[in-house]
């Protein structure tokens, strides 16, 4: 039998979904939703506090409950801790992050604005000058977080956002073994060139030609 509370969850989840409900509409009293879905007020608060917790609505004194504007980040939030708690290990990440990326080098390739151009043309530029490898790390990041924007796909921003955390320590460690197999960092950011250029010009196998390059060599030096 359900429980009480999961009616509040389910019932905002179909009026979300029917269009009924969107972000910042506010929701029904209590009193009121507890005769809609014959339950008591308190089952009612239970399931709303356990939305709220999720950051699907949000509570205002004395005004009442709203559905999320800010959702975004709670789903971030969330899937940052399924992220640590699945405990995956390099390969895993790896492997989600080349799928995540080829086809967000297709998408951008196709949507990306000319001040989102810019913007990476600038970035790199502040790579290729940077004076340490923290700042280079950095600019790296940066990069990647942009052709991930570019792409104009909101759920692909949403994961690779959720990856930030891991990624801080992933990016790190990882051009620090590319940088050492190689001896250098000149190819590593010339496969970030040919991303930003192909993405820039509107050449996707160029894009995919630089992102290709980019984990051949993470896959040839994760392990060392």
């Amino acid at each position: 039998m359900e429980k009480s509370y999961l009616k509040v969850d389910n019932y905002i989840k179909e009026q979300i979904l029917n269009g009924e409900l969107k972000a910042g509409d506010k929701l029904p009293p209590e009193r009121e939703l507890a005769q809609i879905l014959d339950v008591s007020r308190n089952s009612v608060r239970e399931g709303l506090r356990i939305l709220e917790n999720m950051g699907v609505i949000a509570s205002q004194q004395g005004s009442g409950n709203y559905i999320s504007n800010e959702f975004d980040d709670a789903i971030v939030s969330v899937m940052s801790y399924m992220y640590v708690l699945k405990d995956l290990n390099m390969d895993q990440i790896t492997d989600f992050r080349y799928a995540l990326e080829w086809q967000a080098i297709n998408l951008a390739a196709l949507r990306i604005t000319e001040s989102q151009k810019k913007r990476l043309f600038e970035l790199l530029e502040k790579m290729e000058q940077a004076e340490t490898e923290k700042m280079r790390v950095a600019y790296d990041k940066e990069i990647h977080y942009q052709l991930i924007e570019a792409s104009g796909n909101d759920y692909m921003l949403v994961n690779f956002k959720a990856l930030a955390s891991i990624m801080d320590r992933y990016i790190f460690q990882m051009r620090g073994k590319i940088i050492q197999g190689m001896n250098s960092d000149e190819d590593l950011t010339m496969a970030h060139r040919m991303m930003i250029e192909g993405v820039a010009e509107g050449d996707r196998e160029k894009g995919r030609q630089g992102l290709e390059l980019h984990y051949t060599y993470i896959y040839q030096f994760k392990n060392t």
